[in-house]
């Protein structure tokens, strides 16, 4: 996917997030807000940290795009115990904001020819169904209209429920 649909779909997935925030886990909507130029982040983020100015110092698509990675950091991120934290619910939204941002990103590769790596970070898999930049609007769209259905739909407010 071409770099302006990972600025766009981690935006939408930040905003997936603040809508599940807000819709039903009662944050505040300036609060939730916080996750979605989170997301937007960590859209590019996999992509951005692989270079220092213009030279890659890791090769793209590796460790970055590591599947396994991103699952770890949304572990984590779950396992803070915001509420006790100065500005709690703010980094909240920040951190779940900037991973949804990043798995998008990883999401939104696995179709590219190149692919990402799943089980070790130097070994890709790919769908191999179109090259970046192809499908960004129709992907966009598609997602925004998934986040927006996903954010508000009442079965994850029974989902969260059975979680907490």
């Amino acid at each position: 996917m071409h770099r302006l649909g990972h600025h766009v779909t981690g935006m939408i997935s930040g905003a997936m997030v603040a809508g599940i925030a807000h819709n039903h886990l009662g944050i505040p909507l300036s609060v939730a807000a916080f996750a979605v130029p989170a997301g937007w982040y960590g859209g590019v983020f996999p992509d951005a940290i692989e270079k220092i100015g213009k030279l890659y110092w890791i090769e793209h698509r590796t460790v970055t795009h590591w599947i396994p990675l991103w699952l770890v950091a949304l572990f984590l991120v779950a396992q803070v115990e915001w509420a006790s934290l100065p500005y709690g619910e703010y980094s909240q939204m920040i951190a779940y904001g900037f991973v949804a941002g990043a798995m998008t990103h990883l999401l939104f590769d696995l179709p590219n020819p190149t692919g990402i790596p799943l089980l070790t970070p130097w070994r890709r898999v790919s769908l191999n169904l179109w090259k970046s930049g192809r499908m960004d609007i129709l992907l966009t769209a598609v997602w925004g209209y998934l986040a927006f259905t996903v954010s508000s739909a009442e079965w994850i407010g029974g989902m969260l429920d059975k979680v907490a």
